[in-house]
């Protein structure tokens, strides 16, 4: 529209702010952007009204999430109190609303759930995956269709 126009990386940017559109960034290339890259991004830390631009603002929330746990090596979090969703050098953060809203799309997502103490266990695979790969290892081994314990998996 009127309102858009190039910037370098080749993303559509609003002439009245001058920053790249949400959605298209987050639709673009994986590695087109770092976590720093995001962490960067002032919109990023304001829930945005638009609903498309909203899901891919919250699918980003939820990779950064992601990967913060993983580097962690912590898969339970505060959501209030994360660190995650502070940025202190461009004086950012996700607020209360906005952390409930990713925590709640990272459960509808599949890649979390919610503890009754209010923290957020992010799952480091879906289940959905980690059935697949046990289906496969069962028919791999010829174990499919027999019942094992848990220690027999570790063999």
């Amino acid at each position: 529209g009127r309102c858009a126009t190039r910037i370098d990386r080749g993303t559509t940017t609003n002439r009245l702010r001058g920053t790249p559109a949400m959605a298209e960034l987050a639709a673009a290339e994986e590695d087109a952007w770092s976590d720093e890259d995001w962490q960067a991004f002032p919109p990023l830390y304001t829930l945005q009204p638009h609903a498309a631009t909203r899901e891919a603002q919250l699918n980003v929330w939820i990779d950064l999430l992601w990967r913060w746990c993983k580097a962690q090596n912590s898969w339970t979090v505060d959501v209030a109190s994360c660190d995650v969703f502070v940025n202190e050098t461009i004086n950012r953060r996700l607020d209360e609303n906005g952390r409930r809203e990713v925590a709640k799309a990272a459960c509808r997502a599949g890649r979390g759930e919610l503890l009754e103490n209010g923290a957020l266990f992010v799952l480091e695979q879906q289940p959905k995956d980690l059935a697949r790969q046990l289906y496969e290892w069962a028919k791999a081994t010829g174990r499919l269709g027999g019942v094992l314990t848990l220690a027999e998996f570790d063999d």
